[in-house]
C-alpha cells in the first residue's frame, strides 16, 4: 500500500472520529438545555461555578438559563 493511500485512510478515520464526537457533544448539549429549566437559580449557579472545568457544556447551559431568567453575567459570577 502506498504511503499516500495509507495517510488518506488514516485521515478519513480521524475525521470520522471527530464527526462522531461532535455529534455526541451536540446531543449532550441538547440534553443539558432541556434539563436546566427545571432547576432552581441556586442549583444553576452551583453548576456554573462547580462544573465549569469538568463539564463546560453543562455549565454553559446553566449559564444560558440564568441569563434567560434575567440575570446579567456579572450577577451570575457573584452568585
Amino acid at each position: 500500500m502506498s504511503f499516500w493511500k495509507k495517510a488518506g485512510e488514516l485521515a478519513m478515520k480521524a475525521g470520522g472520529a471527530i464527526v462522531d464526537e461532535a455529534k455526541a457533544a451536540n446531543e449532550r448539549s441538547r440534553e443539558y438545555k432541556a434539563e436546566m429549566p427545571s432547576k432552581s437559580d441556586s442549583d444553576l449557579a452551583r453548576i456554573v461555578n462547580n462544573e465549569r472545568n469538568r463539564s463546560p457544556l453543562k455549565a454553559s447551559a446553566a449559564f444560558q438559563e440564568l441569563k434567560y431568567r434575567g440575570y446579567s453575567p456579572e450577577d451570575i459570577k457573584g452568585m
